[in-house]
């Protein structure tokens, strides 16, 4: 089988740590796919286009691309090329991509099926004086907690309507939206299977710090806030609540018609309500990240989770007695490897 890698080069600003994540992925699934015996080819996504020939002549396309030179915007376009071209690849479609990414659509899909949602606003013009603080105010065409810092979280009217002049000054787009204290969770899904929830504990922030996960948070290795939220995977909690919020984020994933793969980002206020806060396609695959901890606690390793994720993809596009084809070992011999 011909399994190609897509994936953003980067952008000039990039630091050595962003291109390190995004290509630790990328080598990771390479030797997973070539072990299987499959024909690996790792391609980066320019405006040129010439990618799309490549993809055209291969089986599956394992697509980590999440932006085009740095810029997110441009990763649904990739999708929909693939899409409109009839290429398999992984993960979630053009739709879910850029309905998810615009938090304002989502949040309004998400409220109007039902579902809870704290009240949010786009930051246009004054905000209503009714508005409830705390709120935390970020932008809202991004994801991976970009342009969410300590500060973000604002508690009066003034610190509201500084933040929200600093991050228009940034972004083009803000949004803001009513800060849920309580319960952290994330729950994870690999094609129709629900894996287990994992909680973040805020216990070891810093002093003073909104438990809240950042970017540093997520991106920072050793910062402070990067030591101060750590995952538990599975979380620690009674099986009523469990229940709740497999339920609530079922039901988020399917209205933002997630496949593929995908998480759900929770909180649970002091009643014991789940309120939704993200929905994210395609997050994070690094070995070390949490659709790999919540796949553990399944039952399966770092390989078995990538080829599930792959066979989601071929089924899709295939069926399945296709999928189970295309991914079995090939009977290419390899000399065995020497220290």
């Amino acid at each position: 089988m011909k399994v190609v890698i897509l994936y953003d080069p980067g952008a000039e600003d990039w630091t050595p740590e962003d291109v390190r994540s995004v290509m630790n992925a990328v080598g990771e699934i390479a030797v997973i796919f070539d072990a299987m015996g499959h024909e690996v080819r790792r391609l980066g996504v320019r405006h040129d286009m010439r990618w799309l020939q490549i993809c055209r002549s291969a089986d599956l396309v394992f697509n980590l691309c999440e932006g085009v030179h740095g810029k997110s915007e441009w990763e649904e376009h990739v999708v929909g090329t693939l899409e409109f071209a009839g290429v398999p690849f992984t993960g979630c479609g053009l739709w879910t991509l850029a309905a998810c990414r615009r938090k304002a659509v989502a949040n309004a899909l998400l409220a109007d099926a039902g579902l809870p949602i704290p009240r949010w606003t786009l930051a246009q013009g004054k905000i209503d004086d009714d508005f409830p603080l705390p709120a935390i105010v970020k932008p809202a065409a991004e994801d991976a907690s970009a342009g969410i810092d300590r500060g973000s979280v604002v508690t009066d009217r003034r610190g509201l309507r500084a933040r929200t002049a600093a991050m228009t000054e940034q972004f083009d787009e803000v949004l803001v939206q009513q800060y849920v204290p309580g319960r952290e969770f994330n729950v994870g899904f690999v094609g129709t299977r629900t894996l287990a929830i994992a909680e973040i504990d805020f216990a070891g922030m810093p002093e003073g710090a909104w438990p809240i996960l950042t970017h540093a948070a997520k991106w920072d290795r050793g910062s402070p806030e990067d030591l101060g939220s750590v995952p538990v995977c599975p979380a620690n909690i009674p099986q009523r609540l469990a229940g709740a919020l497999t339920r609530t984020a079922e039901a988020a994933w399917r209205v933002m018609q997630g496949t593929g793969y995908g998480r759900v980002d929770l909180r649970v206020d002091e009643q014991g309500q789940p309120w939704v806060l993200d929905v994210n396609p395609n997050p994070d695959l690094n070995d070390d990240a949490g659709l790999s901890r919540m796949a553990q606690t399944a039952g399966w390793d770092y390989a078995e989770l990538v080829r599930r994720i792959a066979e989601v993809a071929l089924r899709e596009a295939q069926g399945a007695k296709a999928a189970r084809e295309l991914l079995a070992p090939s009977r290419r011999t390899r000399a065995p490897r020497t220290a």
